[in-house]
């Protein structure tokens, strides 16, 4: 059968490349590929790669994306082959670069039954001259050959062309990348930027180029530097260009405050053609200093918290779009993240976009792990990624150091290997720090030696003697936890870990300066140890479609950079806002600058009644405790008073909550009975689970149950359903739900009665996403799962047209085939051995979402006060980012301003007048173009 374009959605987001063109000579390989697995490996021997081959029998494959997301190869391991077909244009008397972004894990590729070269690692882009094999003016043949056997510890060895393909034409001497170094002088408060430009030349003679280098910061800084050079035939030439910035031009980058410089280097060849090269940097200053164990950030010492990120989620795969890359980092931010390893694989250009737009410093790493054969200094490929890292991502100022390996000490080898690697680290960038990362720190001696800061592995729930012991071990060493945790625990929105506790083992050290928990998401993988069927590894502070577990606001809290922020009705009227700053070597503890917070009065729908802003004084490490005070009007509607403690990027860093009423009832979904065991039947095994949508401001749901009265009670403070386990078969049981509060409980809604019956229940649907021709569901998977079916249609109920999709997936599967923006109707139930079928689901609805533009974001308010003002809405889900109109209501005239955020619940607004009425409206951007405007006054 030929599979359904699923993810073409996703191939159409991509347009990032290291390489520019100034005239746009660039074709976008994105789309349908013709594709086909190669298990016993005769994609070679038959000649699958010629240029002439019949191929009409292969499926079609969405590039970029990763076949473990169609159900048919979602556990599919070995080769697999891609080929397209392409018409280049006649570009005469050009360099033609075939670039490949990301292919996972080992890959050849051929263009016209000629091949081109190979690439070992899934995670860094390459690219072939093809000048002399391309046909111009042509149809072209391009074939790849990807390998996703290699699996990189517990993570999930996602297979395919997982990133953009893309055709550039360039001059045949042109910038292939270039260098940005900024040096600041804290003293003087000035900075020198060079700029080192490679300068290609692929014709076979020597040519002269003329070109200039255009740094640039808003209204603060502009300046053009001219520069020339004779380039060699065939060959490479580094050319340098200098400047120094005085110290009114310089603005100092950091996690608060990422300001950001660009840089565009025109080169014009002898022939008058030209390409140009543009990238972004911060000028920042990262010093270790291991005597007086401090970090410091432009001269400050910060101690600073994050978390690992496994780059990956059931429904995009390890492709990364850009909502994913913005929406992780966003939720990070929120949760006061702004130093982490980030993650042990290389990750691609966006997301260190995003990271220096937002301000989280990271550590990109060669994927070395465990006893890997390759952790000796006589290899080549570690090298080979260690340059082509560097090399890649050099400019962005979020990236402080760079990481030769992890966990890698029980290697023979591992001593000289990262002796000669943070060597070679530290000669590719002088201006970064080289680094591994040590679970192997309490002994002596140990690699972690050649670091410039200890990154360390530990787990438990209680680190202080292991922590000591590092440190005695390794006393000229500043330390840093780049993974820490206890482990896993649950995939259940419930899921929570004792974080207070955990933190507060490793807090008040000088020697440590910060930590980094394993993990922020829960993964795929079918790793040895994987707690849960689902194929889910559930160590994050969110599931693996970013729904929060209780764990997130437990991290939220000790990670934020206060350690007490609540809010108080006063007696005699108003609210007082008390903030308690953390001590000097606290975890995290660094000044605050810039900060405020907002307070909205709520209705039952989240609507904002009324609210204000309150500007924060700078706050360091070790002040004394101060009280805020703001006096919100009696509102008749109003349901709770929230008040968040926003960063100078508005992300709300904490948040607490005053009820002011009962919440709504919550509205009842499903309810049945079903058994717990497979084969057998004993007394006290059935149970019956309740499935609710949540409603705002509760923070405990109630289920009340009996046989004549209301006996029993259960309880659920994040998930959306309840279990009543240990029950009587073939018994009818009355139920009731409410939602409670701190001043009390909703009214409760009667169920009416459910009978405890003896087939298995279906699994809970945990999640469910919107794609290009279908969609996907994220469901509850027991161990003795056997087969998982849903049932699809068009209408509500006309269960007799309907669809059945039979899966063996565990976790989350795709229905495709589908047309996009027309609504459908599903229901999942599972089958247990000897084809014991389960309960059906509740029956949910959908809507296909490929090339839509996403709905209007719900404006829930407008704040004011202290000179800020704020649009408060519900994040979209796939947003890149908001457009915001507003216009005082005299005026016919719109001003518009762009926020470039995803998952975030405050918009700024600058240049509002105070007393003018206004109207605002505000539209979401995806892949898909643009909402449409959702309107408000104030």
């Amino acid at each position: 059968m030929k599979i359904n374009n699923l993810l073409l959605l996703i191939a159409l987001t991509w347009c990032g490349s290291t390489l520019q063109a100034a005239t746009a000579d660039t074709l976008l390989l994105s789309g349908i590929w013709k594709f086909r697995t190669d298990p016993y490996n005769r994609g070679t021997t038959a000649g699958w790669f010629h240029r002439v081959f019949e191929d009409s029998s292969w499926e079609n494959m969405a590039v970029p994306s990763n076949w473990d997301l169609y159900n048919e190869y979602s556990h599919y391991v070995g080769k697999a082959w891609y080929r397209r077909s392409i018409k280049i244009p006649d570009w005469t008397d050009k360099t033609l670069l075939l670039m490949f972004d990301g292919v996972y894990h080992d890959s050849r590729i051929w263009m016209n039954g000629k091949l081109l070269g190979s690439n070992d690692n899934g995670f860094l882009p390459f690219s072939f001259d093809v000048s002399d094999v391309a046909q111009r003016g042509g149809e072209n043949e391009i074939v790849l050959c990807a390998d996703n056997t290699k699996r990189l510890g517990a993570i999930w060895n996602w297979g395919g062309i997982r990133r953009d393909v893309k055709l550039v034409a360039v001059s045949p001497v042109y910038i292939r990348q270039q260098h940005i170094t900024p040096l600041v002088d804290l003293k003087t408060k000035t900075a020198q930027v060079t700029v080192k430009l490679f300068v290609r030349n692929a014709s076979p003679r020597v040519r002269q180029v003329q070109g200039s280098v255009h740094l640039r910061a808003g209204r603060l800084y502009s300046e053009v530097l001219p520069f020339s050079a004779s380039i060699p035939a065939n060959s490479e030439k580094e050319v340098f260009v200098r400047t120094s910035l005085p110290a009114a031009k310089v603005h100092l980058w950091s996690f608060d405050d990422p300001f950001l410089y660009s840089c565009s280097s025109v080169l014009k060849s002898e022939s008058g053609s030209s390409n140009m090269q543009t990238d972004r940097f911060g000028i920042r200053k990262i010093e270790v200093d291991h005597k007086a164990y401090t970090f410091k950030l432009n001269g400050v010492p910060v101690r600073l918290m994050g978390f690992n990120l496994v780059p990956d989620d059931r429904t995009t795969g390890n492709t990364l779009p850009p909502w994913r890359i913005m929406e992780d980092v966003d939720l990070m931010k929120s949760l006061g993240c702004n130093m982490t390893r980030l993650t042990h694989q290389v990750m691609p250009r966006e997301m260190y976009d995003y990271l220096d737009e937002k301000g989280i410093l990271v550590f990109p790493e060669v994927s070395l792990w465990g006893t890997d054969q390759q952790v000796d200094e006589r290899q080549h490929a570690p090298k080979d990624w260690l340059k082509r890292m560097v090399f890649t991502h050099f400019n962005h100022p979020c990236i402080v150091g760079w990481s030769v390996g992890n966990e890698i000490g029980h290697n023979p080898r591992v001593m000289s290997y990262v002796n000669t690697a943070i060597k070679e680290a530290r000669q590719l960038d002088t201006s970064r720090l080289a680094v591994m990362v040590s679970h192997t720190a309490d002994r002596t001696p140990d690699p972690i030696q050649f670091s410039d800061l200890g990154l360390v592995n530990k787990y438990g729930q209680d680190l202080a003697n292991v922590t000591s012991k590092m440190h005695q071990n390794h006393p000229d060493k500043l330390l840093f936890y780049s993974e820490y945790g206890i482990g896993q625990f649950s995939e259940e929105l419930d899921g929570n870990l004792d974080a207070a506790t955990l933190l507060n083992s490793i807090r008040n050290r000088p020697y440590l300066m910060g930590a980094s928990l394993w993990t922020f998401n829960d993964y795929r993988s079918n790793y040895e140890g994987t707690k849960e069927a689902s194929e889910n590894r559930p160590w994050g502070v969110v599931d693996v479609f970013r729904q929060k577990k209780n764990a997130y606001y437990s991290f939220q809290k000790e990670y934020c950079p206060i350690k007490s922020f609540s809010a108080d009705l006063a007696a005699k009227g108003g609210c007082v806002l008390t903030i308690v700053p953390r001590a000097a070597l606290d975890l995290p503890a660094y000044p605050l600058h810039g900060y405020k917070a907002a307070w909205t009065v709520r209705d039952s729908k989240g609507m904002v009644l009324e609210g204000g802003i309150l500007a924060l004084k700078d706050v360091a490490p070790g002040d004394k405790a101060f009280p805020l005070h703001f006096n919100p009007r009696k509102v008749k509607q109003a349901v709770a008073l929230e008040v968040s403690l926003l960063s100078p990027l508005n992300y709300s860093v904490a948040d607490t909550t005053i009820a002011l009423a009962t919440p709504e009832a919550p509205r009842v979904l499903h309810a049945f009975g079903a058994r717990t065991l497979q084969n057998y039947a004993p007394e006290k095994s059935a149970f019956i689970r309740l499935i609710f949508e949540k409603v705002p401001f509760a923070g405990r749901y109630k289920l009340s149950y009996g046989t004549g009265q209301f006996e029993g009670e259960a309880y659920t403070d994040n998930k959306s359903y309840i279990d009543i386990k240990q029950l009587d078969y073939n018994k009818d049981y009355k139920l009731r739900i409410s939602a409670l509060n701190s001043l009390g409980e909703s009214k409760a809604i009667e169920v009416g009665r459910v009978t405890t019956d003896s087939i298995p229940g279906p699994p809970f649907i945990r999640y469910d996403e919107a794609a290009d021709g279908g969609f996907f569901i994220g469901y509850e998977t027991a161990p003795d799962d056997y087969v998982l079916q849903v049932q699809y249609y068009a209408r509500p109920g006309d269960r007799e047209k309907a669809d059945t999709l039979q899966s063996t997936n565990k976790g989350v599967l795709f229905v495709p085939g589908l047309k996009n923006q027309q609504s459908y109707y599903y229901r999942i139930r599972r089958l247990k051995q000897n084809k014991l079928e389960g309960a059906w689901s509740e029956e949910r609805t959908i809507v296909p979402d490929g090339g839509t533009p996403p709905p209007a974001p719900v404006v829930q308010g407008v704040i004011r006060g202290d000179g800020h003002t704020l649009i408060c809405i519900k994040p979209i889900k796939k947003a890149t980012g908001y457009v915001v109109e507003y216009r005082p209501l005299s005026s016919q005239r719109w001003t518009t301003t762009y926020v470039n955020a995803a998952q975030v619940r405050f918009l700024p607004l600058a240049d509002i007048r105070t007393g003018t009425k206004y109207e605002f409206r505000v539209a979401a951007k995806s892949a898909g173009g643009l909402s449409p405007f959702q309107s408000i006054r104030n």
